[in-house]
């Protein structure tokens, strides 16, 4: 039944994408963090649903005849750059022979990649209001959320004693990717719940995101502790309420650490007190590798999955891995993209980041100054928290590829397009009144 319904769902919404690329980027965003075809059991499950939702959404683009400048911001250029090294490094290791070991993951994940960046870029073309970028965020949120719901309702049934995974055979299925994208999570769904005016919604929202609190300490990742600490942090300085959220947050520590399971505890327990097990020397013996590695290729690094590759790895690997190993994943966003990218995809990444960062800041500076832009505050601060946390969890946590930190570089661009709108707008001497004509000139401007 279940597997029919779903069949029925994206065959019904084919039409719909087609003529509305705009409801096609939601079916995406839906399909590719709910994973709703790994809820079935029959046919559906290995459904490529995103595919059926990506090829109408491209199609209704392209006649759509949407204009491109909306592209011409400093990081849809950046965004559109760094793929352009991706399918170079690509290109250069698939003719270098000792990289054939790890070529059909690379060739997979270039694929990922540029679904991944197509979309971005078709949604970055298509929401072009307030109200589309707002179910932009709501369905992302929203998917996540009810799977961190899932997650936590799973964690209270078995008293915390069994690890939360996301959906099983999809990029959120380890446990360490599910705390990374729901930590990236978590400040679309607070900062939502804020601006909601539904009670019902806004009560929803709330439970999510409690919900995704608890459902990464479920995790129990390590990296995802890290990234939560960072996210509630910065939402408390955010808070309009800082003294009671604050408190709050002292309060469910002191529960949670009075119920949970001792395997939890043991676990993060050793890590707090530096004592580093076997899967953290794992993480210092791969980054090891990483940097070996790359003096060897320092431009271009070895393609997509390089660390993962077994014979690179006992090749350039610092010291034997504990638990008798002979690989292990890259442990860490940075080090993955030094070794699958050389360090000019690094520093191409780094600066996309750091870009983002000044846009979302200056955004914020020149929305308080004109009230009809001031609703952009909060979703500078949403998408600056999520980058936070993305940073954060991700220096322990190999998955710079995830799709949910490009979606966030393209709402940063999306938030200055926004901008833009909303100056245009006003009359030109209020807008100049209003707003300092240095940083205005510099948000107007196409880059």
């Amino acid at each position: 039944m279940r597997d029919v319904l779903l069949l029925l769902i994206i065959a019904g919404s084919i039409p719909f994408c087609l003529l509305s690329p705009y409801y096609g980027i939601l079916m995406w965003y839906w399909v590719s963090y709910f994973n709703p075809h790994r809820f079935t059991w029959g046919f559906a499950y290995n459904l490529p649903v995103a595919l059926l939702v990506a090829l109408p959404t491209l199609i209704g683009t392209v006649f759509a005849k949407k204009s491109l400048r909306s592209l011409l911001t400093l990081e849809s250029l950046l965004l559109i750059g760094l793929w352009a090294w991706y399918t170079i490094t690509y290109i250069h290791a698939t003719s270098v022979p000792i990289f054939a070991g790890h070529m059909d993951e690379a060739s997979y994940e270039m694929n990922h990649i540029t679904k991944i960046i197509l979309m971005t870029l078709v949604m970055i073309l298509v929401t072009s209001s307030r109200e589309r970028l707002y179910g932009v965020m709501l369905v992302t949120g929203g998917s996540l959320g009810l799977l961190a719901l899932k997650g936590a309702i799973f964690g209270a049934r078995t008293s915390g004693a069994a690890r939360v995974f996301g959906p099983p055979d999809s990029f959120l299925a380890d446990n360490n990717a599910f705390g990374l994208a729901v930590n990236v999570c978590l400040p679309i769904l607070f900062f939502l719940a804020r601006v909601e005016g539904r009670l019902w919604l806004r009560r929803l929202l709330y439970l999510c995101f409690a919900s995704g609190v608890l459902s990464v300490l479920l995790t129990y990742s390590r990296g995802g502790l890290l990234g939560l600490s960072v996210v509630l942090g910065v939402i408390i300085l955010r808070s309009r309420h800082k003294i009671l959220a604050a408190s709050t947050a002292i309060v469910a520590l002191s529960f949670i650490l009075l119920l949970a399971p001792s395997a939890w505890m043991q676990r993060m327990g050793r890590f707090a007190g530096g004592d580093l097990d076997e899967t953290a020397n794992q993480r210092l013996v791969s980054w090891g590798t990483a940097w070996n590695f790359s003096h060897d290729f320092p431009v271009t690094g070895g393609g997509f999955h390089t660390i993962g590759d077994e014979f690179l790895y006992k090749q350039y690997q610092s010291r034997p891995l504990p638990g008798g190993l002979t690989a292990s994943g890259p442990h860490s966003i940075y080090f993955q993209l030094l070794a699958d990218q050389g360090f000019i995809g690094l520093g191409l990444f780094a600066v996309l980041l750091l870009a983002c960062f000044f846009t979302l800041r200056r955004t914020r500076l020149i929305a308080r100054r004109v009230p009809d832009a001031k609703w952009l505050v909060d979703y500078t601060y949403m998408v600056e928290t999520s980058l936070l946390a993305f940073m954060t969890s991700g220096a322990f946590l190999g998955f710079v590829y995830l799709d949910l930190i490009y979606q966030m570089i393209g709402i940063t661009a999306v938030l200055k397009i926004l901008l833009r709108q909303e100056l245009a707008a006003l009359p030109f001497v209020r807008a100049a009144e209003e707003s300092s004509p240095e940083l205005l000139e510099e948000v107007v401007s196409p880059a």
